[in-house]
This record gives structure tokens, sequence and C-alpha cells, in this order.
């Protein structure tokens, strides 16, 4: 289900080489449990003319790192913004965003970032490329 969230019941049941009623009723169990907590769609951003990504490394003002979990939700409420992580380290949070050009970029950089009054400094990478890891399977399968 890692793969493709999308696998019928009978291509789980073929796969794992159970009967379809077994793998509906575990595949009910594992949805109604708190180890999963969704699934998702991954859509082309570029198509919808949203064609450049950047992170954000945000170091927070000393007196305002106490609410670094509020700035981090906070955020979040940025059209723009896709995910936001506190880390540790030279900066308090990554934040990711999306926007048609450097332009825009610059724009929410300046008017939603800057001007905050929390924030004390921020980094801006372009990401040109990237991958992502879907199949847990071999994490699955690490020693503990």
């Amino acid at each position: 289900m890692s793969k493709n969230v999308r696998t019928t019941n009978k291509e789980l049941a073929d796969a794992v080489a159970l009967s379809p009623s077994s793998v509906h009723e575990r595949t009910k169990r594992l949805l109604n449990s708190d180890l999963v907590s969704g699934a998702h769609l991954d859509v082309d951003l570029g198509q919808l003319g949203l064609s450049l990504r950047a992170l954000l490394f945000v170091q927070m003002s000393e007196h305002e790192k106490s609410n670094l979990d509020a700035f981090v939700h906070d955020v979040l409420e940025i059209a723009e913004v896709r995910a936001a992580w506190m880390i540790s380290g030279r900066f308090d949070a990554i934040v990711e965003l999306v926007t048609r050009d450097t332009a825009h970029l610059h724009r929410v950089v300046v008017e939603r970032f800057s001007s905050r009054e929390e924030v004390h400094r921020i980094e801006t990478s372009i990401i040109f490329d990237g991958a992502e890891q879907r199949d847990l399977s071999a994490l699955l399968d690490i020693d503990t």
C-alpha cells in the first residue's frame, strides 16, 4: 500500500497470497489504527503554474524561540507553503514553498516572512530537482 494507495483489494490479496476478505479486514484494521493517518494524491504543481520550489531556512529572534511551534503552524496558513518543520542546528525551522517564479518567491519571502518580528534571518534555497521514497517495505525489514 505504501507504493500505491490505490492498489485494489484483489491486487493486494494476490500480492500477499491471502484471500480478499482477509486482506479487506486487515486493511480496515490498519486504516482504523493510529499507524496510518491518511492518504494523499501527488499533484503536479508545475501544471498549475507553480513550478518553482524553494526551502526557507528560518532563524528566529532569540526572545521568540519559545513561539516556534506557533510559527510553524501559523505559516501553514500561507497559500504557497507546502510544509514546515522545526529543526535543530543553526536554523530553527525549514519552510517549503511553491511559487510561479522568482518574482513571486521574492514577494512571498519579503511580505510574509522577512516582515515578521519573530524572524531574525532567512536563507532561501531553490530546489532544482529531487525524489521521494514512499515504498516502506525495505524500511520495515531493518533490524531494530
